[in-house]
């Protein structure tokens, strides 16, 4: 049985042009959103290594290095490229649907029960 979710508008797509990352608020930790040439990512803000946002670190390619201490990591699967992080992000599901971002997030990270 899956987990139940909200499905939460993040901005619209003109909103995160290519290249770029925005930052969601409305849950627990907060979700970094990334646009690599069209498609649309949303992984954990917060660095695993050290308290770092992953949203005002630098997007290269397909990774995003962190402002802090210079972990890198994958923004499509949350994987950790280089250290000092070695654990990887959470990632979410990430859907555009008539140039709405959208991002499923889990009940529980809103502190509510399913």
């Amino acid at each position: 049985m899956g987990r139940a979710t909200h499905r939460v508008r993040a901005c619209s797509l003109q909103e995160l042009p290519p290249g770029t990352a925005r930052k969601l608020r409305i849950a627990f930790p907060a979700i970094a959103i990334f646009n690599l040439d069209g498609t649309v990512y949303a992984v954990e803000d917060l660095c695993t290594h050290a308290f770092a946002l992953l949203s005002e670190g630098r997007v290269e390619g397909t990774s995003v290095r962190c402002p802090l201490h210079r972990s890198q990591f994958d923004v499509r699967t949350g994987e950790p490229l280089c250290g000092p992080a070695t654990e990887s992000l959470r990632t979410y599901e990430v859907e555009v649907i008539a140039g709405e971002v959208i991002v499923h997030i889990e009940t529980s990270l809103f502190g509510t029960s399913a």
